[in-house]
């Protein structure tokens, strides 16, 4: 059994503002993620193309955290206390915030390794055998098999007894989680690998393509492809880590130095920072995709309907030369 503390902590006095960041950005997003996800889906060449179905996942990982984790959030932002005050309660959020967060991350990693083979070792992937080794088995691994596996472990299985914060976002934390050795690897490997992952994957990739760009730049096709790709890559690393970036140095300099390093900073601003993360990363990737852009796909209506009236003048103009 778990025991739960309603020991009042001080209430942060920028919750208001952060309930009204989140309420504000929370809407948008999911229409983003909807109008993303039904013409990525809709149209069988982008959702074919392998170097969409990062975004795909991201997409998909945004919905879920916006129907299932920030509802959550938003209340004790509102309230300042967590309702309905339990231990379940406590659990289930911290189970579903985990999983939504590991899952960006590592989806994010994978999908920056895989970048790499996209660009430069494309023809590796024309069988259907080695698309499915690695391609779908790993994006598999890192967005659901290992993400729900770990959490289900560590925060609902674990053999310790909780002393959750009804004052405090997300209860403070799983009993599991103040053990120093899965403290460490949590932070290890939901936070310092795959963010080392993502930098150095996107740095390589950059420094490939200066070293390629004549070669590249002679076949314009296949230059707009990978410049395409790079881009969409890019934008996302962005947006990781701005919005990452802060609590990961925070968490380094904590774990090699000093121990209570910004840690007000950590608890109030950054970890709420990092709640933002699938809360934007629609927009981020709408705006590496301009073939669903909204005015794209009308200019392409047009063009559809020009062709077609242009056809049916042709055999009328041929049937009436016969």
């Amino acid at each position: 059994m778990s025991n739960s503390s309603s020991m009042n902590n001080a209430v942060d006095p920028w919750n208001n503002i952060k309930y009204i960041i989140m309420q504000i950005c929370h809407i948008p997003s999911i229409i983003c993620s909807l109008y993303a996800l039904i013409h990525l889906l809709s149209n069988r060449n982008l959702r074919m193309a392998l170097h969409n179905h990062t975004s795909l996942l991201l997409l998909f990982i945004s919905i879920f955290d916006s129907f299932l984790n920030h509802p959550f959030t938003l209340n004790y932002l509102r309230t300042n206390q967590v309702s309905p005050p339990t231990d379940t309660m406590c659990l289930v959020w911290n189970f579903f915030n985990s999983i939504f967060t590991v899952s960006t991350y590592w989806t994010m990693a994978w999908g920056s390794i895989e970048r790499h083979s996209l660009i430069f070792y494309l023809p590796i992937f024309a069988r259907q055998r080695n698309r499915i080794l690695f391609h779908y088995i790993p994006l598999f691994i890192t967005t659901f098999v290992y993400p729900v596996v770990v959490n289900i472990v560590v925060i609902l299985l674990y053999p310790c007894q909780n002393q959750f914060n009804m004052f405090s976002l997300y209860c403070a934390f799983p009993c599991s989680l103040y053990i120093s050795s899965i403290a460490l690897y949590t932070r290890l490997a939901h936070n310092f690998i795959p963010t080392f992952i993502i930098v150095g994957s996107t740095i390589r990739i950059i420094i490939r393509v200066i070293k390629q760009k004549r070669q590249i730049q002679n076949n314009r096709f296949t230059w707009r492809k990978y410049r395409r790709m790079i881009t969409q890559l890019l934008v996302l690393v962005c947006l990781f880590l701005i919005v990452t970036l802060p609590a990961t140095t925070v968490s380094i300099i904590q774990n090699c130095c000093i121990s209570n390093f910004a840690a007000n900073l950590q608890v109030s601003y950054f970890n709420f920072l990092v709640r933002l993360l699938t809360i934007l990363m629609p927009f981020i990737c709408l705006s590496s995709l301009p073939e669903i852009w909204p005015k794209k796909i009308v200019l392409n209506h047009i063009r559809v309907r020009r062709l077609a009236s242009n056809r049916v003048r042709t055999i009328a103009i041929q049937k009436t030369l016969n």
